[in-house]
């Protein structure tokens, strides 16, 4: 033998010269869906963050009295990207349906509020006349619309993926109740 062969422990399968093990590389299907979906969940979570600090960093500069209150609405769900990306790298059900609950109740909402109200189907409500703070002289919207177009629609396409991505990794891995309801 070659001082570069490796020693194989025990007879080998005769017919074979040990190359055929791709056969016993079976993946369960779970799991597959699981790294498909939470790296695709990673992507959606990582554009939701990078346009909330982006937007509470404008508002944080032009002053919190220029937003809307759609926008309010929205930046309040924002922290919620850290509960969803701590139940990806967790693996943790409970921060996943919690991060599902909060893009159900706040973010798409404003997502859909801002759109109509931007294309002048319902009204916009300015945030500093609930909270008494003074007018501002302009409101944090983009020169063209078809800028917020573009960010509203891709942002409420990406929360409804995420809502599907949450759907299909909590049944990935909610395997023990799918075996005890088939048995």
């Amino acid at each position: 033998k070659q001082w570069y062969q490796r020693r194989v422990r025990g007879p080998r399968a005769e017919g074979t010269d040990g190359s055929d093990w791709k056969h016993r590389e079976k993946v369960a299907v779970q799991y597959v869906t699981s790294v498909k979906y939470k790296n695709a969940m990673k992507r959606t979570l990582l554009y939701h963050g990078m346009l909330g600090t982006s937007m509470l960093a404008t508002s944080v500069i032009a002053g919190i009295n220029c937003l809307y209150v759609w926008q309010v609405l929205w930046l309040a769900a924002f922290p919620s990207c850290l509960i969803g990306f701590r139940g990806i790298m967790k693996n943790k059900g409970n921060y996943l349906s919690i991060y599902r609950i909060v893009l159900g109740l706040c973010s798409i909402p404003a997502c859909i509020w801002g759109l109509l109200a931007t294309a002048g189907y319902v009204p916009h409500y300015e945030f500093y006349s609930y909270v008494n703070l003074p007018k501002p002289a302009r409101f944090l919207m983009p020169e063209s619309n078809y800028v917020f177009y573009f960010l509203g629609t891709t942002t409420l396409c990406s929360h409804f993926f995420t809502l599907a991505a949450i759907k299909k990794l909590l049944y990935a891995w909610d395997v023990t109740s799918r075996k005890s309801k088939s048995q």
